[in-house]
C-alpha cells in the first residue's frame, strides 16, 4: 500500500534517525554468532527480518532496532533485508508463499494487511493473502494527529466538524495519495460524523505536513513520527488524537472517544511467519520477541525513534488487527472501485 512509499524529504529525516541511533549503539544490523550451525533445533542459521520497503522508512527502522534484542534471544545473526516493491506487496507475498521453517520473518504495516480487501474490491488478485500469515506479536502502534494551521478558526474539534457538517467537501485536507493513512483517516472520520472532506495529494506525509505549515490546506491527520519536529513550532494546532488514550508527545490533545465520536485509527507494525509454520517454532519467535520487547535498551531505542512500543502477543495481536482492519474495510468498500468502473 501506498502508505509504505516516503518522499525524499521523509527518507533523509528518517535516515537521520536512523545514523542517531546506530551512533548510539542502539540499532544493530546483526546479531550475535551462532555457537553451533549444526545444531538440528531450531534456530540453527541466521535468521531473516524481511521489509517490504526500502531503507529508511518507518517498517525498516522498527526492525533494525528489533534485530539486537531478537538476536540475543535466538543466540542467532538476525539480518534485515529490505524486499521493496507494490506498495510492500512484493516483500509480504514473498514470506507469505516461502518456506515454513521460520528464517523468514516479516514486519509488515497497517496498509499492508488490508491491502488483499483493497485489491480484490479493486477487481485485482493480491499477491498473497492475510490467511497466509500466522501473527507474531505486534510491535508499535502510532495514532494519527488532527493537525490544523494554528491560523485557522478551529480552535477545537467541534470547530471543525460544524464547519464539515455545514458545507461538506469544503475543508481541504493534505494527504499523501490515495488509500494511505491520511486518506483512510479523513473517509473514516468523515463517516463517522456523516460528512466529507476534500482531499489534497501530495507526493508523501512529508510534503502533507508542509501544506498545512504553509496554510496550502487547512488540517490533516499525520502520524507523529513525521510531526516532532513540529509539535513545538507553534504553527500547528492538535485537535485530537486518534488512539485509545492520549498521546505521550501531545498529552493536552483530548483523543476522538473522549470528545464523543467512535474513531480510532492507527499505523502500527507487527511481526508475521508463514502460515504453516510448526507450532514450536512459532512458540520460540514469539517468546523471542517478548522478551526482546522487555528490555530497556530497546524500550529506550524505541523512545528515541519517537515510537510508541505497544508489545501485543499473537492472539491479542490478531485480535487487535481483525478489529482495526474491519473499520479501514467497512470505509475501503466505499472508496475502492473496480478498475471496469473507472472513468464511468
Amino acid at each position: 500500500m501506498a502508505n509504505g512509499i516516503f518522499n525524499t524529504r521523509e527518507k533523509t529525516s528518517l535516515l537521520k534517525r536512523w545514523a542517531i541511533l546506530i551512533g548510539l549503539g542502539v540499532v544493530g544490523v546483526m546479531g550475535l554468532a551462532s555457537p553451533s550451525m549444526s545444531q538440528e533445533a531450531y534456530p540453527n542459521k541466521p535468521i531473516n527480518i524481511i521489509v517490504p520497503f526500502a531503507p529508511g522508512g518507518i517498517g525498516d527502522l522498527v526492525a533494525r532496532l528489533m534485530v539486537e534484542s531478537v538476536s540475543e534471544q535466538l543466540k542467532q545473526p538476525v539480518i534485515v533485508l529490505n524486499k521493496p516493491g507494490g506498495g510492500g506487496a512484493i516483500g509480504s507475498a514473498f514470506v507469505a508463499k516461502g518456506a515454513t521453517d521460520g528464517y523468514n520473518i516479516l514486519i509488515v504495516n497497517s496498509g499492508n494487511v488490508t491491502y488483499p480487501d483493497a485489491e480484490r474490491l479493486a477487481g485485482h488478485k493480491p499477491l498473497y493473502e492475510m490467511s497466509q500469515l500466522e501473527p507474531i506479536a505486534l510491535l508499535t502502534n502510532d495514532p494519527m494527529y488532527l493537525v490544523v494551521n494554528a491560523e485557522t478558526p478551529y480552535k477545537n474539534l467541534a470547530d471543525l466538524v460544524k464547519a464539515a457538517q455545514l458545507k461538506p467537501d469544503a475543508i481541504d485536507y493534505s494527504s499523501a495519495g490515495n488509500l494511505t493513512p491520511n486518506n483512510l483517516g479523513f473517509e473514516m472520520f468523515g463517516d463517522e460524523i456523516h460528512t466529507s472532506f476534500n482531499q489534497i495529494q501530495y507526493k508523501g506525509s512529508g510534503l502533507a505536513v508542509v501544506a498545512v505549515l504553509g496554510g496550502e490546506v487547512p488540517t490533516s491527520l499525520l502520524n507523529p513520527g513525521t510531526l516532532s519536529g513540529q509539535l513545538g513550532s507553534g504553527r500547528l494546532r492538535v485537535l485530537a488524537v486518534s488512539s485509545e488514550k492520549r498521546h505521550p508527545l501531545v498529552p493536552e490533545a483530548p483523543t476522538f472517544h473522549e470528545l464523543g465520536y467512535d474513531f480510532e485509527y492507527s499505523i502500527y507494525t507487527g511481526f508475521y511467519v508463514a502460515a504453516g509454520t510448526p507450532e514450536n517454532i512459532v512458540r520460540k519467535i514469539r517468546l523471542a520477541v517478548q522478551n526482546a520487547a522487555k528490555s530497556e535498551k530497546l524500550i529506550t531505542a524505541m523512545k528515541l525513534g519517537n515510537f510508541q512500543l505497544d508489545y501485543r502477543d499473537g492472539p491479542e495481536f490478531k485480535k487487535y488487527v481483525d478489529e482495526s482492519s474491519a473499520r479501514v474495510i467497512k470505509v475501503l468498500k466505499k472508496i475502492v472501485k473496480p478498475d471496469s468502473e473507472m472513468g464511468k
